[in-house]
Protein backbone atom coordinates (compact mmCIF):
# COMPACT_ATOMS: atom_id res chain seq x y z
CA UNK A 1 0.00 0.00 0.00
CA UNK A 2 1.57 3.37 -0.81
CA UNK A 3 0.83 6.30 1.44
CA UNK A 4 -1.28 8.10 -1.12
CA UNK A 5 -3.79 5.11 -0.55
CA UNK A 6 -4.39 6.25 2.93
CA UNK A 7 -6.84 8.77 4.41
CA UNK A 8 -6.55 10.49 7.65
CA UNK A 9 -9.65 9.82 9.56
CA UNK A 10 -9.05 11.68 12.36
CA UNK A 11 -6.48 13.04 14.81
CA UNK A 12 -6.25 12.82 18.21
CA UNK A 13 -4.05 13.47 21.62
CA UNK A 14 -4.70 10.89 23.69
CA UNK A 15 -2.87 7.31 22.64
CA UNK A 16 -5.41 5.59 24.42
CA UNK A 17 -8.69 6.69 22.45
CA UNK A 18 -6.01 6.01 19.37
CA UNK A 19 -5.39 2.23 19.67
CA UNK A 20 -9.08 2.20 21.27
CA UNK A 21 -10.42 3.53 17.49
CA UNK A 22 -7.76 1.39 16.29
CA UNK A 23 -9.29 -1.93 17.98
CA UNK A 24 -12.85 -0.95 16.86
CA UNK A 25 -12.15 -0.61 13.21
CA UNK A 26 -10.14 -4.01 12.78
CA UNK A 27 -12.18 -5.84 14.32
CA UNK A 28 -13.61 -5.08 11.00
CA UNK A 29 -11.12 -5.72 9.14
CA UNK A 30 -9.90 -1.80 8.62
CA UNK A 31 -6.25 -1.92 8.50
CA UNK A 32 -5.30 1.32 11.16
CA UNK A 33 -2.11 3.28 10.89
CA UNK A 34 -1.37 4.89 13.65
CA UNK A 35 1.39 7.72 13.45
CA UNK A 36 2.76 9.94 15.96
CA UNK A 37 4.30 13.46 16.18
CA UNK A 38 6.16 12.53 19.25
CA UNK A 39 7.28 8.83 18.85
CA UNK A 40 8.86 8.57 22.09
CA UNK A 41 6.29 9.79 24.21
CA UNK A 42 5.22 6.04 24.84
CA UNK A 43 9.18 5.36 25.64
CA UNK A 44 9.46 8.39 27.74
CA UNK A 45 5.19 6.95 29.38
CA UNK A 46 6.64 3.57 30.19
CA UNK A 47 10.31 4.60 30.89
CA UNK A 48 10.17 7.80 33.34
CA UNK A 49 6.48 7.59 34.20
CA UNK A 50 4.85 10.33 32.18
CA UNK A 51 3.56 11.36 29.13
CA UNK A 52 4.16 14.16 27.05
CA UNK A 53 2.28 15.50 24.55
CA UNK A 54 1.61 14.11 21.15
CA UNK A 55 -0.97 14.50 18.56
CA UNK A 56 -1.72 11.12 16.53
CA UNK A 57 -2.85 10.96 13.10
CA UNK A 58 -5.26 7.39 12.22
CA UNK A 59 -5.10 6.70 8.80
CA UNK A 60 -6.97 4.18 6.57
CA UNK A 61 -7.20 2.97 3.45
CA UNK A 62 -9.00 5.26 1.01
CA UNK A 63 -11.01 2.51 0.10
CA UNK A 64 -12.12 2.19 3.71
CA UNK A 65 -13.04 5.14 4.99
CA UNK A 66 -16.97 5.72 4.32
CA UNK A 67 -17.31 2.49 6.37
CA UNK A 68 -14.89 3.42 9.01
CA UNK A 69 -16.73 6.64 9.12
CA UNK A 70 -20.07 4.83 9.66
CA UNK A 71 -18.58 1.82 12.13
CA UNK A 72 -17.43 5.14 13.80
CA UNK A 73 -20.93 7.43 14.14
CA UNK A 74 -22.15 4.12 15.81
CA UNK A 75 -19.43 4.33 18.82
CA UNK A 76 -18.51 6.77 21.57
CA UNK A 77 -15.97 8.66 18.95
CA UNK A 78 -18.59 9.59 16.50
CA UNK A 79 -17.75 13.75 17.16
CA UNK A 80 -13.81 12.59 15.97
CA UNK A 81 -14.45 11.83 12.30
CA UNK A 82 -15.34 14.40 9.85
CA UNK A 83 -18.28 12.76 7.63
CA UNK A 84 -17.52 14.39 4.34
Amino acid sequence: MMNNDLLLLATVEDRVIAEDIQSILEKFEIYVLLVSDNPASSYMSTYFGFTPAESIDIQINKDDYQRAVQILNNSAYKELVNNA
